[in-house]
């Protein structure tokens, strides 16, 4: 079974087993919420002090999304040269509540390692090795594309 079922295979038996006896579907399996994929992927791609501007995840997860299964929940909305995801933005939003971001100028985000260790740490321990190994992955080729091209690093905040 390829890395990516297993964790989605894993994060349906999660939330089965935190909603047991609360009203949980009959109707089928939870499929993963897209939000939680998103957030360890770019949790686990986050390196302490690391500047980067938001239009820029936004091209690196839509560049991804075609061949990285994990994100295939994720929505574009492409005009132009513009690439932009309410999803994105919400869960950058929610990483900058919880204090893993924060902003640097108007569309600029920096990386607090402690909070990003945080989410790691809680990452490794709840989730089966597979299923780790396989949003260390996607999280690797996120990292890849946002700051390493062809060889040579990549200015984040050039775009």
């Amino acid at each position: 079974m390829p890395r990516h079922a297993v964790c989605l295979s894993f994060l349906i038996d999660i939330h089965e087993f935190m909603n047991a006896g609360e009203g949980t579907p009959e109707w089928g399996p939870w499929i993963p919420q897209i939000n939680d994929v998103l957030t360890a992927v770019i949790s686990l791609a986050c390196r302490d002090g690391e500047q980067f501007r938001m239009h820029r995840v936004y091209s690196a997860l839509s560049e991804l999304k075609a061949r990285e299964a994990l994100l295939s929940g994720l929505y574009f909305s492409i005009t132009g040269a513009v690439c932009y995801s309410r999803q994105v933005e919400e869960i950058l939003r929610s990483l900058m509540e919880k204090g893993m971001l924060v902003t640097k100028e108007r569309d600029t985000l920096v990386v607090r390692d402690q909070a990003a260790e945080e989410v790691r740490a809680g990452l490794r321990k709840r989730l089966p090795s597979p299923a780790y190994r396989a949003l260390q992955t996607a999280s690797k080729r996120f990292y890849r594309v946002m700051f390493h091209r062809r060889g040579s690093l990549q200015d984040p905040l050039a775009g």
